[in-house]
């Protein structure tokens, strides 16, 4: 039966209400969370007030309290306190610093003829709330030292941190110690002013985790002395360690281009100081493993110097293919990947080093040694003023070629043995080059040298009687 019209009305109207409700509903919950984010907002920015009010009057009430030291203490004073109000931590940085005049400027280690004469005391004030943070509150004034403050026997030492362009390092730990010790920080120039320190010898030091001086040294040291009533000046060269890894290979006349091993690589550089790191000035060395062959080292703890490193495998100066005594005209020009020049607080890119193949055959009258017998070789450095030594224990194939077949430059006297493991150790033979051999080509083949152990009878004994040493 169709609807009346009236009835239809009524039908296409079902539900308005209810959509009218939940409208209503979500206008009443859009306007409830504004209010709610405005009340959150207002309750946030009040908070922040409360805080960075709270933050300023504990900054003022730090000034008040420095002003009020003795002059001799507040010299190079340095301190951290916490401090606790209505529930929330704040963190109190106090600190004084000797400027050269009275308008607050920055002292410098430039200056060693008079001392200075104010400080200027810095009281910072950080919030530990995470909901309403705020920026810390910084204030600083100058304190003059009135006459007399200081004793007779006291004067300045300026400790200037630079980094490998000489520009000043600031905020660097700098700790001296000898009559006193005291710890400061180089300020904006890179500059640690101890003020006002009984006069003698000191040790200014350096000790930042991964930042090294020009010896890559991370602990560095240097002395100074302390005149009285004089500022004395010391600098102090240090900047972030960088790398590099090298890896080894060489060319021989058995196999062509093989990767080698080697035991340690030095990198050149003029202006390393000889040190612990060093077998003299000017070679930076890496031995990780001592006497041990790797097939890569990784050399860390480099001082980026803006003019790099040659790098070279063996562990002193007579090993440089660049040394006189090696005769290798422009062998940075002509093997580039051995010369790096890192960036501070980087590692540059992976180089292989070419070594120069001993390209050794070792035989016994006329012909190779069986491989059971295995072959003990001692290379020894005639290149002054190293010394170094390179034990090689391996077997040689089927035409007597010397399966490790390379070593840094240089000349080498070779002593070889052969040894029967079974049924008793003994040598079988021995014999010590007369001729030494010239490690001297990156990229070529040298003439093979040959050592044969001769004839003769086996000396009995236990293992390594009679053996090259």
């Amino acid at each position: 039966m169709p609807l009346s019209p009236s009835s239809a009305s009524r039908h296409s109207q079902a539900g308005f209400a209810l959509m009218e409700a939940v409208i209503a509903s979500a206008v009443l919950m859009i306007v409830i969370l504004g209010v709610l984010k405005g009340l959150d907002t207002a309750n946030r920015s009040s908070g922040r007030e409360k805080a960075r009010a709270v933050a300023a009057a504990l900054t003022e009430q730090d000034q008040e309290r420095l002003r009020s030291f003795r002059a001799v203490d507040l010299s190079n004073y340095e301190e951290t306190r916490s401090v606790e109000v209505n529930n929330v931590s704040y963190t109190i940085d106090s600190k004084a610093e000797w400027v050269r005049d009275s308008t607050g400027g920055t002292e410098s280690c430039n200056n060693s003829t008079t001392q200075a004469d104010y400080m200027r005391v810095v009281s910072t004030t950080s919030s530990g709330l995470v909901a309403t943070p705020i920026a810390p509150i910084t204030m600083a004034s100058l304190v003059a030292a009135p006459i007399g403050a200081f004793g007779t026997n006291q004067g300045t030492l300026g400790v200037q941190v630079n980094d490998r362009d000489g520009a000043g390092v600031p905020g660097m730990p700098v700790t001296i110690s000898g009559p006193a010790t005291v710890t400061n920080e180089t300020n904006s120039v890179g500059c640690a002013i101890f003020a006002y320190v009984p006069v003698g010898t000191y040790t200014a030091r350096l000790n930042e985790a991964g930042w090294v001086d020009q010896s890559g040294a991370t602990n560095s040291a240097k002395g100074a002395t302390v005149t009285n009533g004089e500022v004395s000046i010391t600098t102090m060269t240090y900047d972030r360690a960088a790398s590099v890894q090298v890896s080894f290979d060489t060319v021989t006349a058995r196999d062509g281009l093989v990767a080698a091993s080697t035991t340690a690589v030095s990198g050149s550089n003029s202006s390393v100081p000889a040190g612990p790191f060093s077998s003299a000035a000017g070679l930076r060395l890496w031995d990780p493993a001592g006497s041990v062959p790797q097939a890569s080292i990784d050399a860390t703890g480099m001082f980026p110097f803006s003019d790099g490193y040659g790098m070279f495998a063996g562990g002193c100066g007579g090993a440089d293919p660049t040394n006189t005594t090696n005769d290798i005209d422009n062998y940075y020009d002509t093997n580039p990947g051995a010369y790096v020049n890192p960036e501070p607080g980087q590692a540059a890119p992976p180089i292989t080093l070419r070594l120069p193949s001993t390209n050794l055959k070792v035989l016994r009258n006329g012909a190779p040694i069986p491989v059971v017998t295995p072959v003990h070789i001692v290379f020894t450095s005639k290149t002054s003023p190293c010394t170094e030594k390179f034990v090689l224990n391996a077997a040689t194939d089927l035409n007597g070629w010397v399966n490790t077949p390379a070593l840094p430059f240089g000349d080498y006297q070779v002593c070889v043995d052969a040894q029967r493991l079974l049924p008793l150790p003994v040598v079988l033979q021995k014999k010590t080059t007369t001729t030494n051999i010239q490690n001297r080509r990156p990229g070529g083949i040298l003439p093979a040298p040959v050592i044969d152990l001769g004839t003769g009878t086996s000396i009995p004994g236990t293992a390594g009687t009679g053996a090259c040493v």
